[in-house]
């Protein structure tokens, strides 16, 4: 995905006169380069670009791999970090083998199960907030943009991930994490190892959302955001 799943919060708080990056990977989106293999990488990357902007303290938001990105970049930054906000987020982030193989062969199985499971079972049938809009279509289509190579290296990527709880427990920003209780990618319970790291964390549970929230629930995960941005 890109960075055009943030795009009411990016509206919302550009509105209010806030200074707000929409990043989008190399090679994600309209970024070019070379793929990033780990998220440490990642999380350096974002770093380096924040450097280059001359950015000094900010908040960091992501969501699926971009929660474990935004927690690494957190880590790092120290006290530059000033609030961390994980969206649909777990650890271990473990993507099965089966999974993997589809996308290392570009199959696209690969798309049709991250965009199944990435949603409730009401939101699969419709229910959309937004009128006019096709959830399940707009998120496979979104993911079919992807150049090729790019599904599998991020799904490595999450999967080989393992200092997410050493990370945690550097983080002196304030935390927050909004879950879906009915996410089958990465379910509430396997937060919650990070949780008990975290220092005072904020934890919202959407109950009719899946992993797909800032789709499936997207006014109140504007709300949760602008409670502490």
């Amino acid at each position: 995905m890109d960075h055009t799943v943030w795009t009411l919060p990016i509206r919302y708080f550009l509105r209010k006169d806030r200074n707000v990056l929409g990043i989008d990977l190399p090679g994600h989106g309209r970024s070019k380069g070379e793929l990033l293999e780990t998220i440490p990488d990642m999380a350096k990357w974002l770093l380096g670009y924040l450097d280059h902007l001359k950015v000094n303290e900010f908040s960091v938001v992501g969501h699926s791999m971009g929660s474990l990105i935004a927690l690494e970049t957190a880590s790092l930054a120290e006290k530059r970090a000033v609030n961390l906000v994980m969206v649909g987020t777990a650890f271990p982030m473990a993507v099965s083998d089966v999974l993997l193989d589809y996308a290392k062969n570009n199959k696209p199985e690969a798309i049709d199960i991250l965009t199944y499971m990435g949603y409730s079972n009401q939101a699969r049938l419709g229910r959309n907030t937004n009128p006019g809009m096709w959830m399940t279509g707009s998120t496979k289509k979104l993911l079919e943009q992807s150049n090729k190579g790019v599904i599998y290296q991020d799904l490595k990527a999450c999967t080989e991930y393992n200092s997410g709880l050493e990370s945690a427990a550097k983080v002196s920003a304030t935390t927050l994490l909004i879950l879906g209780k009915n996410d089958f990618l990465t379910p509430p319970l396997k937060a919650k190892d990070l949780i008990k790291l975290f220092k005072n964390p904020l934890v919202k549970e959407i109950k009719d959302s899946g992993h797909t929230l800032m789709v499936e629930s997207p006014n109140k995960v504007l709300d949760y955001l602008i409670e502490i941005l």
